[in-house]
């Protein structure tokens, strides 16, 4: 008969044993004691396991309690025919994970090099890891996060400084949107020869693939159209050959940008405290405005001019900015552009319709993302 490795426990007194749902039932499995010295080999080759061993182990730790019984100690073996006799567990007695530990065979030398060089059961660990977090909440099937729109913002220097800046913070802090930006200042499309907004916004629409794309440009157009190819004749500025020269061009962009599915908010230039650039943006806001209403419902031309003029139709200087007690200076010194108050101003009346012809609500998140950039 062979020697029993360990002596059955007496009546009365609890297995040395933990239940099969105990943690080191789960770790060490059936093969006994071998896999705890495996899985001690096993703490040492590379970070990205040592982690996963370390909560393995305390798992372990955690689940032997403190007031464990103590397992029996089997007596030496007399002879092969010799059954060991129960004893006495001593109070200082190991509790069942030590004393299965000290049960252990010594571990082979070439192991024991391995150990020492800091070798990983790769096997050991990952069986471990995945016994422990068996227990884990497991995530909802067949639920998939929320689709992001996603917001393209093209324009001009109107777009490069305050105002863009905020409208693009504004709806990256919604939880539904993620918005990107493309700028240039002194652009517009009467000089492709200066930057070439056709090519641009192809590029930026193929990259970004948006479902929504803002546009705001045109103040420095009110001049002679270069050719876009690079040869041939201007046309000049004021004349009935460039009103439409001027259609063809924002609709040419607006093809550009467009596709299935996609829409367009076009922003109209806002007034301007510079009468001369005020009647040359009236023509331009004119063909833009009928360029986008072509679109149908792709198409969305968005009059700023409720929020900017005071009611003469006079640039509005000064106005109420949320976050802010007193009344505000929103215009700059030039009659063109916005202070950083105004920028913020304007962006939170664009906000909110942008939000609208993506059809996605405000959110708390990004009303207080917007309060707290007025304050």
């Amino acid at each position: 008969m062979t020697p029993s490795r360990r002596a059955p426990a007496p009546r009365g007194s609890a297995s040395p044993e933990l239940s099969p749902t105990g943690c080191h039932a789960q770790l060490a499995g059936s093969r006994g004691p071998r896999r705890d010295s495996r899985s001690v080999r096993s703490f040492g080759r590379g970070a990205r396991r040592l982690g996963l061993a370390a909560l393995a182990i305390a798992s372990v730790t955690a689940c032997v309690p403190a007031t464990a019984p103590a397992p029996l100690q089997a007596q030496a073996s007399p002879g092969p025919t010799a059954a060991a006799e129960p004893a006495p567990a001593p109070a200082d007695a190991p509790g069942p994970v030590l004393a299965q530990a000290a049960a252990a065979p010594p571990m082979p030398a070439a192991a024991q090099a391995d150990a020492a060089a800091g070798a990983v059961d790769d096997g050991a660990v990952d069986r471990a890891v995945d016994e422990v977090g068996a227990d884990a909440e497991p995530s909802p099937e067949g639920e998939a996060a929320p689709e992001l729109k996603k917001v393209l913002i093209l324009g001009d220097s109107l777009v490069a400084t305050g105002f863009g800046a905020i409208l693009e913070k504004q709806l990256d802090a919604h939880e539904g949107v993620v918005c990107y930006r493309r700028a240039k200042s002194a652009s517009g499309l009467a000089r492709p020869d200066f930057f070439d907004w056709m090519g641009e916004s192809k590029r930026q629409v193929e990259l970004r693939q948006p479902d929504l794309v803002v546009v705001v440009i045109g103040g420095n157009d009110g001049q002679d159209l270069a050719p876009l190819s690079g040869k041939g004749k201007r046309v000049r500025w004021p004349s009935e050959d460039w009103n439409a020269a001027y259609r063809g061009r924002v609709d040419e962009f607006l093809a550009g940008v467009r596709a299935p599915g996609r829409k367009v908010v076009w922003l109209a230039l806002p007034p301007m405290g510079l009468g001369s650039l005020e009647r040359k943006l009236e023509t331009i806001r004119a063909i833009q405005r009928e360029a986008v209403e072509a679109l149908g419902g792709e198409g969305t031309y968005v009059d700023t001019a409720p929020w900017l003029a005071d009611a003469d139709g006079k640039m509005l200087t000064e106005a109420v900015v949320e976050g802010k007690a007193r009344k505000q200076v929103i215009r700059a010194d030039d009659g063109i552009h916005f202070t950083m108050a105004g920028s913020q101003y304007f962006a939170d009346h664009v906000f909110p319709e942008v939000l609208g012809v993506l059809g996605v609500p405000a959110t708390p998140t990004a009303q207080g993302e917007q309060a707290a950039k007025g304050g």
